[in-house]
C-alpha cells in the first residue's frame, strides 16, 4: 500500500479513535492528544479532497506537504517569539525534559500549515463544485508602488506598536506579517499573469477573490477545531488576553475568534514568501509546474540547511526558558520519591498511575502507600490538575497553607503571586487569576 493511502488510512480511522482517548483520558495518548488529533484531521482531509478533486498535496505534491510540515514550525514560532513579548497565551502540562518537549513541539507546531491549507484546499473543491464556473469573481483594482508602499508601511507601524505597546496593541500581532510579506510577494511576481501561489494582492487586483475567500473560512473552520480540541485537553493552551480575559467561549476570548481568518491570510503569505528561497515551487501548483520552476538554488538549500534547524532549536529553546510553557507533566515519583519509597514507585507503575490525572482515577489505595501519604497526594494531584496548574505548583501552595480548593478561592491573586514569587515559582498574575477563577467555578 502506497504511503499516502495508508496515511488516508490512519486518518480516517485515527480521529474517532482520538476522540474517545480524548473523551476517555487514556495515556499516554491524552496528554499528547493535539498531535493525534490533528495529524488525523489532516490525512482524513486530503483524503475528501482527493475525492472532490481527483488529486490532492499528499497523493500528487508529497514533497509539497513535506515543506509545509517543515516550514510550519518556524513560521509559528514568529508568533511563539512575538508572545514573548505580548505574553497572550501559555502552555500547560507541557511535556517534561528538553528533548522529548522540543520533539513535541516540533511535532504540534508543524501541524499548523498542513492543516490550514489541507482545509483551505478542502474549501477550494467544495466551491470548485457547486459555485458557477467554480470561483468568485470581484471587481479589480489598479495596485500601483504608492499603494504597495503604504502597506508596507502599515505592516511597518503595526510591529512596532505591537512591541512597543504590548498592552494595548497585542491584537495587531494578527496581520502585520500579511503587510509586510504579502505586497513584496507582490512586487517580485508583478509579471506573472496568474498570482496563484504569488500573492492575494495579484490575485485581488485581477478581480479574483476566490482564495481570499477559501483561506477566511479556513481561519474560522480551523479555528474552531483549535479551540474545541484545546477545551478538553491536558496538554494544552491557556490565553490571559487584556480587557477580555473574563468574556470566554472554551479557553479563547470570545473577540480572539475574530484572528483567526487575519493569521491564515498571515500564514499564506509567509509560504508564498519562503516560496522565493524556493525559486518559485509553491504547494498551490501541480508537480508539472513545480518542475518548469528553476529549484531552489545552492544559497538557499544553505540556508535552509543550516538556519532552519538551528532557528527552530533556538526558538523552542526561548518557549521552554522564556515562560511560554507554565508547567509540566512530571511524574509523581519525581516530587513523592523518598515518601513513597521503592515499593510505593513501583506499586504506581503497576497500576500506570504516576501521572496526577491517573492517580486521581485509583479506585483504591495501594497497600504499599500510607494512607496518609496518599491522602495527601490525592490532595496536591487533584490542584495539579487545576487549569494545568501542575504538581510543582501545587506543592507551592502546599507549603503557603493552600490544601484545596476552598483554600484557593479565598486568595488575592496579587499577593499570592508575590508569595510564590519570593519562593523561586516563575508564576504570572494572570496564571494566578485564572487558576482562583477555575477554583470558584468548580466550587459553584
Amino acid at each position: 500500500m502506497k504511503l499516502h493511502r495508508l496515511a488516508w488510512v490512519a486518518g480516517v480511522a485515527g480521529l474517532p479513535i482520538s476522540h474517545y482517548w480524548l473523551w476517555a483520558q487514556i495515556e499516554p495518548f491524552y496528554s499528547s492528544i493535539y498531535c493525534f488529533l490533528w495529524w488525523s484531521y489532516i490525512f482524513a482531509v486530503d483524503f475528501a479532497v482527493y475525492g472532490l478533486r481527483g488529486h490532492s498535496l499528499l497523493r500528487d505534491q508529497p514533497r509539497e506537504f513535506l515543506c509545509l510540515a517543515v516550514w510550519s514550525v518556524p513560521v509559528w514560532l514568529v508568533f511563539e517569539l512575538a508572545n514573548l513579548r505580548l505574553q497572550n497565551w501559555y502552555y500547560v502540562m507541557s511535556p517534561y525534559g528538553f528533548s522529548w518537549g522540543t520533539l513535541y513541539i516540533v511535532l504540534a507546531f508543524a501541524t499548523v500549515l498542513p492543516g490550514i491549507f489541507e482545509t483551505t484546499s478542502l474549501v477550494l473543491a467544495v466551491m470548485e463544485k457547486w459555485l458557477r464556473g467554480g470561483c468568485i469573481r470581484g471587481r479589480p483594482f489598479a495596485v500601483s508602488q504608492l499603494n504597495v508602499g503604504l502597506q508596507l508601511a502599515l505592516g511597518g507601524a503595526m510591529l512596532v506598536l505591537m512591541l512597543v505597546f504590548p498592552k494595548n496593541c497585542f491584537c495587531l500581532v494578527w496581520g502585520f506579517v500579511y503587510l509586510l510579506a504579502d505586497p513584496i510577494c507582490y512586487w517580485v511576481w508583478r509579471e506573472e499573469k496568474n498570482h496563484r501561489g504569488r500573492s492575494l494582492l495579484g490575485q485581488l487586483a485581477a478581480g479574483d477573490n476566490t482564495r481570499l475567500v477559501a483561506l477566511l473560512a479556513a481561519g474560522f473552520i480551523c479555528g474552531g477545531l483549535w479551540e474545541a480540541w484545546n477545551l478538553g485537553a491536558r496538554t494544552k493552551w491557556i490565553y490571559s488576553v487584556p480587557f477580555f480575559d473574563e468574556l470566554k467561549l472554551g479557553e479563547m476570548p470570545v473577540l480572539g475568534f475574530l484572528g483567526f481568518p487575519p493569521f491564515v491570510l498571515e500564514c499564506y503569505a509567509m509560504v508564498n514568501t519562503l516560496s522565493l528561497l524556493r525559486a518559485g515551487r509553491n504547494w498551490e501548483f501541480s508537480e508539472q509546474e513545480n518542475r518548469a520552476q528553476r529549484g531552489m538554488p545552492a544559497w538557499g538549500v544553505a540556508l535552509s540547511a543550516v538556519l532552519l534547524p538551528l532557528g527552530i532549536l533556538c526558538a523552542c529553546a526561548a518557549i521552554i526558558s522564556g515562560g511560554t510553557v507554565a508547567s509540566y507533566t512530571t511524574p509523581l515519583d519525581w516530587h513523592f520519591s523518598q515518601e513513597l519509597g521503592k515499593q510505593g514507585v513501583k506499586a504506581l507503575q503497576e497500576r500506570r498511575a504516576l501521572q496526577g490525572n491517573q492517580f486521581l482515577r485509583l479506585k483504591a489505595r495501594p497497600p504499599e502507600i500510607d494512607p496518609a501519604l496518599f491522602a495527601r497526594m490525592r490532595r496536591v494531584a487533584g490542584m495539579g490538575e487545576i487549569k494545568g496548574m501542575g504538581l510543582k505548583n501545587a506543592l507551592a501552595l502546599e507549603r503557603l497553607g493552600i490544601k484545596s480548593v476552598d483554600d484557593l478561592v479565598r486568595q488575592n491573586p496579587v499577593e499570592l503571586m508575590h508569595e510564590l514569587r519570593a519562593m523561586d515559582q516563575n508564576v504570572r498574575l494572570e496564571e494566578v487569576k485564572i487558576w482562583i477563577r477555575e477554583a470558584k467555578r468548580k466550587r459553584g
